[in-house]
């Protein structure tokens, strides 16, 4: 479990640590302080350093291309184009430039560099520096990690573009020893992706712990359904004494958020749990048990989280849940973000309490 964070020269973040870190943390700030990028860098340092993670993150962002005609029959033949500069401290790109985060308890690290292309190159990687015409000089990119046995050598031109590609990605990325992580971004995850967990729960005989995660918002639950297509529609639910069953849609984007978390838990023993806006969709008076369902599973299966908010009712939840119960207390801390500082300011769950007692502003 990772209880210190350091990164340097990441996005908005020259220099910057988190720690006295617990089984779940709380990341809060005002808006553009950096919570989500904590979370990506925690998922890039749980994979290990791999490529498809830092494509997964650019894409999120808005800073991925293709090149090529997205109307070829082959769509996995585009060149996948990643704005690597948007990785570094200022946007800054070029021979030296560099980001590393690191887990300084567990001595695990990852650290991306740039630096001069000398052909020293996995050979399925020599082609993606062979010049075309009009491209501009290549550098090479660097990604060293704990996980990895061999550095990775990937090309990029001098504007901090990186090239990737689905077979780069097969060379490199199933190579890398990784921690299970998920993240749920704030509009929650797709059909696809919480179907193959749902296969999962079921082989595992887990339905009725998700179904009973999912009663703190549709009490008359009895079960869910994942229908073969494509779309929101594809997951319906059955309710007590109803007849007729209904998509999730029907029942909110809390519904939705929820069966992501439930889902996600029974997934990743022994592994990490990003969750941005942990409240979205999600009344207040249901906080408390959430908070309640996340610390105690994530407890049971050795699972690390870290989650962002926005809300004051959140925190709220966890005050309510640490006076409930205390043995759950030292398992949450909260953190406050502030790019102005060098480190995050931490909040154990009595310094929670008190902040809630005296109406104490903690985001």
């Amino acid at each position: 479990m990772i209880r210190n964070l350091k990164l340097q020269g990441y996005r908005s973040f020259k220099s910057y640590e988190l720690h006295d870190l617990a089984r779940v943390n709380l990341l809060v700030g005002k808006n553009n302080s950096g919570k989500t990028s904590i979370l990506e860098a925690v998922q890039f340092l749980a994979s290990g350093g791999s490529p498809s993670v830092l494509r997964g993150i650019a894409g999120k962002r808005g800073e991925i291309k293709y090149l090529g005609d997205p109307d070829r029959q082959y769509r996995s033949r585009l060149r996948t184009m990643v704005d690597i500069s948007g990785f570094m401290y200022g946007h800054r790109f070029g021979l030296g430039s560099e980001f590393s985060i690191r887990s300084s308890d567990q001595s695990r690290f990852v650290t991306v560099t740039v630096e001069e292309n000398t052909g020293d190159l996995h050979p399925d990687q020599h082609r993606l520096f062979e010049k075309d015409e009009d491209d501009a000089e290549l550098l090479a990119v660097r990604v060293s990690s704990t996980d990895a046995g061999d550095d990775l050598l990937l090309p990029a031109t001098m504007d901090g573009t990186l090239h990737l590609d689905s077979r780069t990605m097969r060379t490199t990325v199933d190579a890398l020893p990784a921690t299970p992580v998920q993240f749920v971004t704030a509009s929650s995850l797709g059909v696809d992706s919480m179907r193959r967990m749902w296969d999962q729960v079921m082989l595992a005989r887990q339905e009725l712990e998700v179904i009973d995660a999912l009663k703190l918002v549709e009490h008359n639950l009895d079960s869910i359904h994942f229908l073969n297509g494509y779309g929101r529609g594809d997951i319906v639910l059955g309710l007590h004494n109803t007849a007729r069953r209904t998509p999730i849609g029907s029942h909110g984007d809390g519904t939705r958020r929820l069966l992501a978390l439930a889902l996600s838990l029974t997934q990743l023993s022994g592994g990490v749990l990003l969750v941005d806006e942990i409240d979205t969709g999600l009344h207040w008076t249901v906080l408390e048990d959430l908070w309640r369902l996340v610390i105690e599973q994530a407890a049971k299966a050795s699972i690390q989280v870290f989650a962002t908010t926005h809300s004051y009712d959140c925190i709220r939840g966890l005050a309510s849940l640490a006076a409930s119960r205390p043995d759950l207390a030292t398992e949450f801390t909260v953190h406050k973000v502030e790019r102005a500082l060098t480190h995050s300011v931490g909040f154990d769950s009595a310094d929670v309490e008190s902040a809630i007692d005296h109406e104490i502003e903690l985001r």
